[in-house]
């Protein structure tokens, strides 16, 4: 079976990298603003209520912030304005196991897998400063795609059509609740920590960044109609 997917991301915070840019880096509360999921996959027999399924996500998480500082000794002639835009792309490749305990035309199943994110994350930050050499000064702080390894489990019901879209085809409906977790650190402040002075020993190397969250999917399936039931 061959599928397309359309589902609404929740739940995709990242509270460790919030912490650090309100109360190290001196910013605002981010909220960072999720793309739907699109994605495709598909899904192999294995034998009677198994079945093996290969499929690929992608969604954006977004954000940006400004902020001013002031000198306090300059009363307030002294300051620096500050601009961050944050992009994070999230990619997972799962392969996973469904276990479906009634084959028939309308189906519940279990699924538990596994797979990799491809994870593209971009940091930049402009500093519009009138401070005499002054050491924040921003740029790209972090641009970079990495893989994290990740695990996923769902659960969905899946509903077969009654009649064939064409030829020996049949088409299936499916919702799915999903939940992914991601290991992905990265390693943030390797550009800032140089900016920062006293404040960067307060900095890890690397920091967690939207480990995991919750997708409602909607799926639409075609299948050959010999394999529906096998």
């Amino acid at each position: 079976m061959a599928y397309v997917t359309l589902g609404g991301v929740f739940g995709a915070s990242s509270s460790n990298f919030q912490d650090d840019y309100q109360n190290i880096i001196g910013g605002n509360s981010l909220d960072f603003r999720d793309s739907p999921s699109l994605g495709g996959g598909l899904k192999f027999w294995l034998e009677d209520h198994y079945r093996l399924s290969i499929a690929a996500d992608y969604f954006d998480s977004k954000s940006s912030d400004s902020y001013t500082e002031f000198d306090s000794l300059s009363i307030g002639t002294v300051t620096r304005d500050i601009y961050n835009e944050f992009n994070i792309t999230s990619i997972p490749v799962v392969i996973s196991l469904d276990y479906i305990p009634i084959e028939q035309q309308f189906k519940t199943y279990a699924s538990v897998g596994a797979g990799v994110l491809v994870s593209r994350v971009s940091w930049k930050e402009n500093v519009n400063s009138n401070r005499a050499s002054d050491v924040r000064v921003g740029g790209t702080h972090y641009d970079s795609t990495d893989l994290f390894p990740l695990v996923r489990g769902a659960l969905g019901v899946e509903l077969d059509f009654d009649q064939s879209v064409t030829g020996n085809i049949i088409g299936n409906l499916t919702i799915e609740l999903r939940y992914t977790y991601m290991f992905r650190k990265v390693d943030m402040y390797s550009n800032i920590k140089n900016q920062l002075g006293a404040e960067s020993s307060q900095l890890e190397n690397s920091v967690e960044l939207i480990p995991g969250y919750l997708s409602l999917n909607l799926q639409f399936g075609i299948e050959y109609f010999q394999t529906i039931g096998k």
